[in-house]
């Protein structure tokens, strides 16, 4: 096989970014697969991860609908439910394309775990989830539940949970042979269900958050893999904070650094796309590719999106 490839597409990307229906979302993972032909088609092994931020916040939103009549559902098992939706959905649109243009290659969705850093817990940063609410229904949830709230100004408030670091991949062996098998691997969705280990050592689910690119960053290196492909739902958030991605850039690993240095880089899914992407390239990967969904048919061929690192990586179906 001829190098290994992770792509990470946002959850924004596949949810269209305004809380898009089941059908759009299909017909996103449908552009997502259509527009990795290139890889399919090639000996190049691939594993693929994908945000699930909105698609979290849509299931948290209709468990609150529905709370005069159902119980809450907590945040790990909303984390497997959209892994194993979202996964689905890839999954099957990745097989159509194979079957239509009759590739022997095989797709594989892995459920996946992310054991976490938990020691510093009460210092963690707080990510807002879910859906707004009033002063009055934050405070009775703070009450009832114990939720941390956060207020976002002229909106409400929102619940509010930590955002912990990764510390393993609980799947990662079995992740690793299927793609040095050259399966197709869909896995670590939502950068994977968040765990932790009891005081009896046995895992069990912990409503935090963990930031998806982390994940990608490290299952990338442990597959030893030379692209990392991150896939955004908008160039015009990387636009503003003065990179081009929706015609051909290139960037020096020391031209990323000063850009992560700059203070004028407002944009959290910005900011956390080079982070990513730094410490993808200073612990040995070859290039990191950011394109948009809507332009990765193009980008594959080397006519758009911002390229970070080696300008000719040794994966020959990406270089220029």
């Amino acid at each position: 096989m001829d190098g290994t490839v992770v792509v990470l597409v946002s959850g924004e990307a596949l949810a269209d970014g305004h809380g898009s229906t089941i059908k759009d979302q299909r017909l996103n993972a449908k552009v997502l697969a259509e527009g990795l032909y290139p890889i399919l088609n090639s000996e190049t092994k691939l594993a693929i991860l994908h945000g699930n931020k909105p698609q979290v916040g849509f299931v948290l939103f209709r468990s609150e609908v529905a709370s005069h009549a159902l119980h809450p559902i907590p945040l790990d098992v909303c984390g497997a439910d959209t892994q194993g939706a979202t996964g689905y959905m890839i999954s099957q649109a990745l097989m159509n394309v194979l079957e239509q243009h009759q590739i022997r290659r095989q797709v594989m969705s892995v459920f996946t775990q992310t054991l976490v850093e938990t020691e510093n817990l009460d210092q963690a940063s707080l990510m807002a989830i879910g859906p707004w609410f009033d002063r009055e229904k934050a405070e009775q949830y703070r009450q009832a539940r114990s939720w941390k709230i956060v207020e976002e100004p002229g909106r409400g408030y929102r619940r509010g949970v930590p955002s912990l670091r990764p510390k393993k991949i609980l799947e990662m062996d079995g992740i690793q042979k299927l793609v040095e098998a050259g399966d197709i691997v869909i896995a670590a969705g939502g950068g994977g269900i968040p765990v932790m280990r009891n005081p009896q050592g046995n895992l069990e689910g912990i409503e935090v958050v963990i930031e998806t690119e982390q994940v990608a960053c490290m299952l990338a290196h442990q597959l030893k893999s030379n692209v990392l492909v991150l896939i955004i739902d908008r160039d015009d958030k990387f636009i503003l904070s003065g990179l081009i991605t929706d015609s051909m850039n290139t960037l020096t690993v020391e031209e990323l650094d000063q850009v992560l240095i700059r203070e004028s880089i407002r944009s959290n899914t910005v900011r956390r796309s080079l982070r990513a992407a730094a410490e993808f390239l200073h612990s040995g990967g070859e290039q990191v590719m950011i394109t948009s969904l809507s332009h990765l048919p193009d980008y594959l061929l080397s006519k758009r999106g911002l390229r970070i690192g080696a300008r000719q990586p040794s994966i020959k179906l990406f270089q220029i």
